[in-house]
């Protein structure tokens, strides 16, 4: 991908909303037409998405989808809850189904770089996979100390560093080829640029 696509990509949004989360969070967004809007701009509407797998949960209905763009695949899972009324029928399987497409859809574009400030330093607490349970990351434990990348953007570099088949040697050479550092030591805006490199390294 050119860098004149992934300049169009990453560029920051505007329109950011935030809405309650869990345990009094605030959780900050972008809506999915805006997503598409940029796809649109930046690819010149020369990409398609698709749902690979989808699960109905007792709760919950989960979703593979696949980002395609020329030779660039992404795939993520999206997820949401069932929605019923008091009684507990189901209202529509095929609108939860299609909020959680909607859901894997964002998160497969974050991984071309869109988006991408959503993983800046102003972010709610972040859940994190202990074993079998979630755990609460208390919001002191993300803070970044001089602007260092965030627990959110080290862990998310790690997982594209993975998916490319790099170890943390191949990892940490390329950072420094870019920024005269190892990744752990990159600030939050070096990391989303080196985010926005490793989602186009596949």
């Amino acid at each position: 991908m050119d860098q004149e696509k992934m300049r169009l990509l990453t560029r920051p949004f505007n329109d950011i909303k935030t809405r309650p989360g869990r345990s009094g969070q605030s959780i900050s967004y972008v809506e999915a037409h805006s997503i598409v809007q940029r796809l649109n701009e930046a690819l010149a509407g020369e990409w398609s998405f698709r749902v690979l797998e989808h699960d109905v949960r007792e709760g919950e209905v989960i979703v593979l989808g696949e980002l395609r763009a020329g030779d660039i695949v992404k795939q993520a899972f999206g997820g949401s809850e069932v929605t019923r009324m008091r009684e507990g029928k189901v209202v529509s399987l095929a609108d939860d189904l299609k909020s959680a497409s909607t859901d894997a859809l964002k998160k497969a574009a974050t991984l071309m770089g869109v988006a991408l400030q959503l993983y800046g330093v102003d972010e709610p607490p972040q859940r994190v996979h202990a074993g079998p349970k979630l755990v609460e990351q208390p919001p002191e434990a993300d803070a970044p100390p001089n602007n260092r990348l965030t627990r959110k953007q080290a862990e998310f570099i790690g997982k594209l560093a993975k998916s490319n088949g790099m170890g943390r040697h191949e990892l940490d050479e390329l950072a420094k080829q870019h920024y005269g550092k190892s990744a752990a030591f990159l600030t939050v805006k070096e990391a989303s640029e080196f985010i926005a490199t490793l989602s186009t390294a596949a």
